[in-house]
């Protein structure tokens, strides 16, 4: 049998080069003293603070501190039958660990009618765990605070090997991108903007933005912007999706209604009835990038993969890893007032049929979630 403590320290440097995720860098640096002495190190620790954006008014003028949650798939040892459990983990002010659900910005209670959260202790050293991605909060310095200062997605990329230069990239309240460079005082905000900008993430290590057209570019350090692609018309809501090395466009298509409540009023105690607007969804196309074209070609089929649309990320996984019937499915979150909203805001997008189903008739997938499968108890869940 093979030594794996002995092979070249060479050979191990390059392997650890190429580990983007610090949790698997970890577990490759936790194999033996030889692995960890010849590995890359850890990526240094975040950067905390950020100063507010320009124009910031005299009520949101305070410093930003820089979060990270990140996306495990849980699975339980030498069983490939039980299911999975999809979890975001992130942290407060305090250093405490929280349970998120995967497409929301909000921690996860105990119980709903308690304030207290839940509290939790996952060895994740003895538990098969796959690491599906992570976002990025700025939120209020406020030593209590959790609820983001700045609700708009932030995505994060460290420059270079040495883990030292970094970049933060987000969306204005104006609709134009904001740039934060490592060395730079404050943030710059780039004034090219043909239409508002949607969405924004990191591909490949290159910071790329999608405009509400589907037009999409490249942002350079110098604040320049390469274009990528041009517009996809047709949809309400862009979002951008790494998977499997490639990079995907999600076109979300949305339907105005109208919830009719009944209401009280204090000065003449008479009830009246007012109509609340709210937007769902009703459809969604999916292009994959062309680069060498520079062009969005639609996707017939998803294949084994499953796209996953939260508050402030968006990530792929496959259907096989997951555990679930079958991929090629978006499921979203469509947060309405309606009566006739999906459960919990979240709906799957089945892309073959073109339908969209509530996530109670999707039971494989919506078995990921919270609550936690039984086996869990049986592996340091408490």
């Amino acid at each position: 049998m093979a030594d794996w403590s002995e092979l070249p320290k060479e050979l191990l440097y390059l392997i650890s080069e190429l580990i983007d995720s610090p949790f698997y860098l970890l577990r490759f640096r936790s194999v033996c003293s030889s692995w960890r002495s010849s590995s890359s190190p850890l990526p240094n620790h975040l950067p905390l603070k950020f100063p507010t954006f320009p124009s910031a008014t005299a009520a949101t003028a305070s410093i930003f501190s820089l979060s990270k949650r990140t996306l495990f798939l849980i699975r339980r040892p030498h069983e490939n039958q039980q299911r999975p459990w999809l979890i975001k983990l992130g942290q407060d002010t305090h250093g405490h660990t929280l349970l998120f659900h995967p497409l929301s910005r909000f921690p996860i209670k105990s119980n709903s009618n308690s304030n207290s959260r839940s509290r939790f202790l996952l060895n994740l050293i003895d538990l098969p765990v796959f690491d599906i991605g992570h976002e990025f909060i700025l939120a209020d310095t406020c030593p209590n605070s959790l609820n983001a200062l700045y609700m708009e997605k932030v995505v994060f990329s460290w420059l270079g090997s040495r883990k030292d230069a970094f970049a933060l990239l987000t969306i204005h309240i104006s609709g134009r991108l904001a740039l934060f460079r490592s060395g730079h005082p404050d943030w710059n905000i780039i004034p090219d903007m043909l239409t508002p900008y949607d969405d924004v993430c990191v591909h490949k290590g290159s910071l790329f933005a999608v405009d509400s057209t589907g037009r999409t570019v490249i942002v350079g350090l110098d604040l320049s912007l390469a274009p990528v692609a041009d517009s996809v018309f047709g949809g309400d809501k862009k979002f951008l999706v790494a998977s499997e090395g490639e990079l995907l466009l999600v076109d979300k298509y949305l339907s105005s209604d109208y919830l009719c409540e009944l209401g009280v009023f204090d000065d003449d105690d008479e009830d009246e009835i007012y109509e609340l607007g709210c937007e769902r969804a009703v459809r969604f196309e999916v292009y994959r990038l062309e680069e060498m074209e520079m062009r969005w070609v639609e996707v017939g089929s998803l294949g084994d993969r499953v796209l996953f649309l939260g508050d402030d990320c968006a990530f792929s996984a496959s259907a096989s890893d997951l555990g679930v019937d079958r991929g090629d499915c978006v499921v979203f979150r469509d947060d309405t007032f309606n009566v006739n909203a999906l459960e919990s805001g979240l709906g799957v997008f089945h892309l073959d049929q073109g339908r969209i189903s509530p996530l109670s008739d999707y039971p494989s997938i919506s078995k990921l979630f919270w609550p936690p499968p039984d086996w869990v108890g049986l592996h340091g869940l408490h």
